[in-house]
């Protein structure tokens, strides 16, 4: 047998907020949620840390909206008007840096992610991500020997909503989910990264309350399932204009049962993965990171903005993330170049600053929320694609 050198552990903890709080997801001076009354489900961030001996990596999924450290200014024209939409910062300035630090990596060998509930705080402040920091070091303390396994198959779960943010499905998405296991080498898991698009907006009715949604309550589902101490973490994909099946946004009722309802059924389509897993190589260990400028409409505040791209490799598992809130039709551009057989894609990763439409949305005459509000120009989109092959391909 070969000689185990990649070691993990996982680790969780929660978030849920303790105080009266802002939403994110949609008007955060308008949705506040109380913890005495409003409170659905606990929310959480989850922790994974690689380590071959040589290089550490470390990757943080956390129920929340998005993932930046810095305020984002979503200009944007309506009706002839700017509207400014200002998002507030998700975590104080420095955390990821904090977070690697107490990895003891360099900040580009830590990857934060939003699962992109649209139902949690604004913001989390330092009360909150102290935890992630001590989740870390506890991680490092407890790591161990594994061997990894995956699977991808198509979920049932997902559906382009452009143009009107509700189900359509004359537009196409990719809707491939993947399931990696990590587990020992008696065989005992130990957690798992699930990844696929969708948006986690089904909560209606009031909009001011707490919840992992739906892909949250399948991953406690799914821990629930495998036992005490495995954790697994949701990775949200290329999802800017990817929405739940079935979701109209005309709803009256409260749709909380149907949150649970999906996030069931999203879990049983994950189980039924599982049966499938096929061994994964476990080396190299290794990430990237760069960051573009990608050109902006005429009339935005500045010429260009920053995106951030980053990579991570975990043997023949590849997880590429953006900072922007992504098309899905990306997937179909840079996947082919990757020299990983386990391929992930995530988008609102470290960071956040707005969407980011393929060449096709720009070009279809379609328009939609997503068109309006994106602070890029049409040109911006070759010159992401053509990063985002370069850095798939720097971690052959």
């Amino acid at each position: 047998m070969q000689q185990p050198t990649l070691q993990a552990a996982f680790r969780k903890v929660k978030i849920t907020p303790e105080e009266t709080a802002p939403l994110q997801g949609y008007d955060p001076s308008v949705h506040i949620a109380s913890p005495e009354k409003d409170i659905l489900d606990d929310l959480y961030a989850r922790v994974l840390v690689v380590d071959d001996g040589e290089t550490r990596q470390v990757i943080v999924s956390m129920d929340c909206c998005l993932t930046n450290e810095e305020p984002f200014e979503a200009v944007y024209m309506e009706a002839g008007k700017w509207v400014n939409r200002r998002l507030h910062q998700t975590f104080p300035a420095g955390t990821r840096a904090r977070w690697a630090d107490a990895a003891g990596v360099e900040e580009a060998s830590v990857s934060v992610h939003a699962t992109h509930t649209h139902s949690a705080p604004e913001h989390f402040g330092e009360k909150y991500t102290i935890r992630i920091d001590e989740a870390i070091l506890d991680a490092i303390s407890g790591l161990q020997p594994v061997r990894i396994r995956a699977a991808s198959g198509a979920f049932d779960v997902s559906v382009n909503r452009r143009p009107q943010l509700q189900h359509n499905d004359s537009l196409e998405i990719d809707r491939t989910w993947q399931v990696v296991v990590f587990e020992t080498y008696d065989g005992r898991a130990l957690g798992a990264i699930v990844n696929g698009a969708v948006h986690p907006t089904l909560l209606m009715n009031p909009f001011n309350r707490v919840s992992s949604e739906f892909v949250g309550l399948a991953m406690s589902e799914f821990e629930r399932e495998k036992g005490e101490g495995f954790v697994s973490l949701f990775i949200q994909g290329f999802s800017a204009d990817a929405g739940p099946i079935h979701h109209y946004r005309t709803e009256k009722y409260d749709t909380y049962p149907w949150v649970k309802e999906l996030g069931h059924k999203l879990y049983e389509s994950i189980t039924q993965l599982t049966e499938n897993l096929q061994f994964l190589a476990e080396a190299p260990l290794k990430s990237t990171e760069k960051i573009i400028g990608l050109p902006t409409k005429d009339g935005y505040i500045k010429p260009s903005v920053d995106v951030r791209l980053h990579g991570v490799r975990i043997g023949d598992l590849l997880l590429c993330s953006v900072s922007a809130e992504v098309f899905n039709g990306y997937i179909g551009y840079i996947k082919a170049h990757s020299p990983a057989a386990c391929t992930m894609f995530a988008g609102i990763a470290n960071g956040c600053c707005g969407y980011l439409p393929t060449p096709e949305a720009f070009g279809d005459g379609l328009e939609g929320y997503e068109m309006i509000v994106t602070p890029y120009k049409v040109e911006a989109c070759e010159l992401f694609i053509q990063s985002a092959i370069e850095l798939v391909e720097s971690l052959a």
